[in-house]
């Protein structure tokens, strides 16, 4: 079934969802919304690397001033938010925080394309619960190229592993990265169906920061030691960053899971050549190769699943 447009009410609370046939599915202006984010991650990601703050300290300021641009945006689309909207999100925003603080832990101890490399190992994990949860189904090339992927990404880690930005504590913190992200997304998945995306993400945003605060100050990591610079490239980090997880909490209801995750890998290729360009790390040629492969089977199954809105409107007159 078609994703229908969003529709908010004043208190932001309901919006319909789609139903997926066989074969993945999705719209092609909810593929931009994921894809978009991905490019735009792939460099605001050096900027953690960039700044000389602690990881807990870039996390705290990241968060409360993402929550502090999501409650303006809440009150100029004249919206709000009620206790149902909390009930739902609140799962959300405490995956989201912990999420943040682990990947930013991994980005300031190891490489920049181990951390995103495995990170996307998350197809291969949302593929076991996506049928369950939420009816998708994939055919063989699809499943094909989502190996194919997985592989590449693979050769990409094994291609870093010996360069002396390397570090095992720092990949483990990518490992857990990677189990809260799933997690998240798809609970975010879920949740979507009875919530938009603004009161989502602002609640989400700010469960966060409200979890994030007492774990940072705990650390004994300071919280105000940041230098004009510091400043300027955070502010820039938090406006690409949650703008992309807007994008991508809105495109949910448009693209399959299972989709929507695998486009994700379009994120470490990218990475590799924004830290190559902004950061000099290095590429071997099994980075280069692996990148080449998973981009290639991403666009492959994106290009596939990827219908206009004319196909999925006579799909929609299938019986079920």
């Amino acid at each position: 079934m078609r994703a229908e447009p969003e529709v908010s009410s004043p208190a932001g609370t309901i919006e319909p969802m789609a139903t997926t046939g066989s074969g993945l599915r999705a719209t092609r202006i909810g593929v931009l919304a994921v894809v978009t984010p991905v490019i735009g991650w792939s460099f605001a990601n050096t900027i953690a690397k960039i700044v000389h703050v602690p990881a807990l300290t870039f996390v705290f300021w990241r968060l409360w001033l993402g929550t502090a641009g999501m409650l303006l945006v809440l009150v100029v689309m004249r919206r709000r938010l009620n206790w149902s909207i909390l009930r739902a999100a609140w799962p959300g925003g405490v995956l989201f925080g912990l999420n943040v603080a682990f990947f930013f832990s991994a980005i300031k101890q190891t490489k920049v394309v181990d951390v995103l490399v495995i990170g996307a190992l998350q197809p291969a994990l949302t593929l076991l619960v996506a049928g369950r949860m939420f009816g998708e189904r994939i055919r063989p090339i699809e499943a094909l190229c989502i190996g194919a992927s997985v592989a590449g990404v693979v050769l990409l880690v094994v291609g870093s592993s010996g360069t002396p930005a390397w570090s095992l504590r720092g990949d483990l913190f990518a490992v857990a990265s990677l189990l809260v992200w799933t997690t998240y997304f798809l609970v975010s998945k879920r949740v979507r169906q009875r919530v938009n995306t603004v009161e989502y993400m602002t609640t989400v945003t700010l469960v966060a920061a409200v979890m994030v605060t007492p774990v940072a100050v705990a650390s004994g990591q300071s919280l105000t030691a940041l230098r004009a610079t510091d400043w300027r490239w955070l502010i820039l980090f938090v406006v690409g960053a949650q703008g992309g997880h807007l994008m991508l909490a809105w495109a949910h209801p448009q693209v399959d899971v299972t989709l929507s995750s695998l486009l994700i890998l379009g994120e470490p290729p990218f990475s590799a050549v924004a830290a190559l360009v902004v950061l000099g790390e290095s590429l071997t040629v099994l980075e280069i190769v692996g990148g080449l492969v998973a981009i290639a089977a991403v666009g492959v199954v994106a290009s596939r699943a990827t219908v206009g809105p004319q196909a999925l409107d006579a799909a929609e007159a299938l019986p079920p």
